[in-house]
């Protein structure tokens, strides 16, 4: 689906992403693993092309054999609003907390495929029922609503739109153990429904309970792909081995 080759990313004269190189596979769920620091949520804004000011990119992000990094500002924003739905850590900080929810969901889902409000409501409440929300948190500001809450309302937007790739960056980091546990559940709906799915995390339980794929990131480099089954149990890598065996 989206093969990323040689990318390089340097901020105000420090390389933070250096010469990496990997593959999501169309359908698959793939979990991109690393310390805090390793590149991976810079690798994910050159994806969006959402890198802060004085970052240079060199390399290629090829999707749908278009080069991302090349293309323009306005081309990227229409394959992120058609074709991309991303869910970034903290949900909190993806709503305005002055505005209901209603209108901050069907901007998210119905007003992104052109949809009127009224095909929205019915369809948005019967996926929140399914996500276990009541209608009601509709008509409540996004204050009033748990970090849990709002990660399932950012999946029911993903469920309306039926993206073709979901970027999750560490979307489960906030989030407590049951919760998480259903939070991850609902991602592998969305991936059975047909959608690719990368998963940017640090935590091993993730990635053995839900991804396919595995990509290995330490320092701005990849170190290692591969499934997961696969990497688990024969790792070469010394510091994927680290990784493994601080489960322990």
């Amino acid at each position: 689906m989206l093969e990323v080759k040689e990318l390089t990313i340097v901020v105000n004269g420090a390389t933070v992403v250096n010469r990496s190189s990997f593959f999501i596979p169309n359908g698959k769920i793939t979990a991109m693993i690393g310390e805090s620091g390793s590149g991976k949520s810079m690798t994910v804004a050159a994806l969006l092309k959402i890198l802060p000011a004085g970052a240079n990119t060199s390399g290629e992000i090829r999707y749908k054999s278009a080069n991302l990094l090349e293309a323009t500002k306005e081309e990227v924003t229409a394959i992120r609003k058609n074709e991309f739905f991303t869910i970034f850590q903290d949900a909190m900080n993806s709503f305005n907390p002055s505005i209901k929810m209603d209108r901050q969901l069907y901007a998210f889902s119905a007003g992104r495929i052109g949809e009127d409000h009224t095909t929205y409501r019915k369809k948005m409440k019967d996926i929140l029922g399914k996500l276990g929300l009541s209608a009601d948190i509709l008509d409540r500001y996004p204050f009033e609503l748990s970090g849990g809450m709002l990660q399932r309302c950012m999946i029911a937007c993903a469920l309306y739109v039926k993206p073709a790739l979901l970027i999750a960056d560490e979307p489960t980091s906030a989030l407590d153990k049951v919760v998480q546990k259903e939070f991850l559940k609902w991602l592998r709906l969305l991936n059975e429904n047909g959608t690719t799915v990368l998963l940017i995390t640090h935590d091993l339980d993730v990635v053995t309970g839900l991804a396919d794929e595995m990509i290995v990131m330490q320092k701005g480099e990849i170190v290692e792909t591969g499934t997961v089954s696969e990497i688990f149990s024969r790792p070469t890598h010394d510091y994927t081995k680290r990784l493994l065996d601080s489960r322990f």
